[in-house]
């Protein structure tokens, strides 16, 4: 198996790809910064040598010339920083994209698994990290060697010998693996604690008025102080081995500074330096100290990195639904489920399982809870694929093998949060065609969700999240009458009724049942009124 280390800088490296030209224009970009930096260093040494000496001409020159390296310099500097900014928010964007593609084509074994409040976190977070790499540090990096090279360089061309005792600044500090594998640990246990905050942060949000209801807000909010504790304890960690790490750096640097500034001291006393090779020395001194120390600190950055491209890998690899073409089949005549198999990792649902949808012949799917209503709808959707047997779609006398491409011939109503926030009228768009007012109107009456146009705004009503604003039984019917819009041989219903009351209840089953008696319709249902007027019964237990 490829070494994990090899393998995040290859998907760093193919990750560039587009951006190379940018990334190549930013490290140019600082490359020119730095190389005037050097220029006002060197043109201020020969400023003061010739103040001293007393060279008025020379020495205005060479000040004009510093003066214009330190205005060049910032301009390269700002460009620089305008180039990568603009390229770490285009990286940004399309590795979120791609981390949400990912997770919205992933299947439902891998769905499951994913906490909503870690998505965000990974989403967010992560990438950003990722980016911020990828985008800034890994250049930085290297121009600060170029950095701290050319001051050495510079240096050596003004006076060798200084060139030499100034290597003490700049120590060369191995550390072990032991010391990178603690820090990345350290982080992975915080990358995991701040995980768990945001999935405990994401039900709160959503189930606050529940939480509320049922008096649960002590607990809850226990969970949040107790997530944050351990997110706190955890950083306190991370600090104290870092303070130490570069506790002991620091002090070899100083200590380093201080040998070589008295070195100095003593060759400008003999004479055998002059003033401004003293005063270009103390300032390389700090162009070396500073890329040093600067070094170090992207030690935890690129442990922090590799912890978060860990993350941000897992959801980009994680098993995906392959993308195909929607087949429309406007003439389903029946679908039929032969022999087949479906069990969760831990439980088995369906064992040689048949059952017939017929057009025309609306079904009722009944049986008690946890018995596999909701998976036979997953199986029909190809949301879930079944461990053996089949599943048929009947068309003009040909049977063809249900999959995903095969989902844009069902219509379908979830059971709990149905609707997006936004506008009502966003809410029934079920494609990029506009919908003429006429349809959606008789959408809406066939749905019972006429109500709409009696709201202040009508269609353009605003709602909030999981149709906060509406009630259960007004979110239900928009939720039908966004079903209703899509031209489809398969209506699915999933618990349509749970949330009505009996008079509303007969008169949407009643109009489902005349708009789709040329239709294959599927009621998964509790509601006993509702299972009596089909004209066939599936028990499931």
């Amino acid at each position: 198996m490829e070494h994990k280390l090899t393998y995040q800088i290859k998907w760093a490296w193919a990750f560039t790809k587009p951006y190379r030209g940018a990334l190549l224009l930013y490290f140019l970009a600082e490359l020119i910064a730095l190389g005037l930096s050097l220029l006002f260093i060197y043109y201020s040494k020969y400023a003061i040598d010739y103040a001293i000496a007393g060279d008025t001409a020379l020495m205005k020159q060479s000040l004009w010339l510093a003066i214009w390296s330190v205005v060049g310099g910032q301009a390269a500097s700002l460009y620089a920083t305008w180039v990568n900014d603009r390229m770490r928010s285009r990286m940004l964007i399309r590795l979120q994209q791609d981390v949400v593609d990912a997770q919205m084509r992933a299947t439902w074994a891998l769905v499951k698994n994913w906490h909503t409040g870690d998505v965000m976190i990974r989403v967010n977070t992560d990438c950003q990290e990722v980016v911020q790499m990828i985008g800034t540090t890994a250049v930085d990096a290297v121009i600060t060697v170029f950095r701290l090279l050319s001051a050495f360089g510079f240096l050596w061309i003004m006076d060798p010998m200084l060139a030499v005792v100034i290597l003490c600044v700049s120590p060369l500090v191995v550390f072990s693996k032991l010391y990178f594998r603690r820090l990345k640990k350290m982080n992975q246990e915080l990358k995991r604690a701040e995980s768990n905050l945001g999935n405990v942060v994401q039900e709160n949000m959503r189930f606050r008025l529940v939480i509320r209801a049922l008096g649960l807000q002590r607990i809850r909010w226990d969970k949040v102080t107790g997530s944050q504790a351990a997110i706190y304890a955890m950083k306190m960690r991370v600090l104290n081995f870092s303070t130490v790490s570069k506790g002991i750096l620091r002090f070899t640097v100083n200590a380093g500074f201080l040998l070589t500034f008295i070195w100095g001291v003593f060759r400008l006393h003999a004479a055998e330096i002059t003033f401004g090779t003293m005063s270009a020395f103390l300032q390389l001194v700090g162009r070396i100290q500073g890329p040093v120390l600067t070094l170090m600190g992207f030690i935890p950055t690129f442990i922090r990195f590799r912890t978060a491209l860990e993350r941000v890998d897992e959801m980009l690899q994680s098993e995906k639904e392959e993308e195909v073409k929607a087949e429309y089949l406007p003439n389903i005549q029946q679908v039929s489920l032969r022999s087949v198999n479906f069990r969760y990792e831990d439980k088995e649902v369906f064992n040689r399982f048949d059952a017939d949808f017929v057009r025309g012949k609306p079904t009722a799917v009944v049986g008690a809870s946890g018995k596999g209503k909701t998976t036979l709808i997953r199986l029909l959707l190809s949301l879930l694929k079944p461990n053996g047997g089949t599943l048929q779609l009947h068309v003009d006398g040909r049977e063809i093998p249900l999959d995903s491409a095969h989902r844009t011939n069902f219509a379908y109503v979830p059971q709990g949060d149905k609707l997006f926030s936004g506008t009502i009228r966003e809410n029934l768009q079920v494609n990029t065609q506009p919908v003429s007012d006429e349809r959606i109107r008789e959408v809406l009456t066939t749905a019972c969700a006429t109500f709409v146009y009696d709201l202040p705004a009508g269609l353009d009503t605003l709602v909030g999240e999981s149709g906060y604003g509406l009630s259960e039984g007004q979110a239900q019917r928009i939720a039908v009458a966004r079903a209703l819009l899509q031209d489809c041989a398969v209506w699915l219903f999933d618990e349509v009724t749970s949330a009505l009351d009996p008079s509303t209840a007969v008169e949407l089953t009643d109009r489902l049942l005349e708009a789709g008696k040329n239709k294959i319709l599927v009621f998964v249902t509790h509601d006993l009124m509702l299972t009596e007027r089909c004209s066939r019964v599936l028990y499931i237990s």
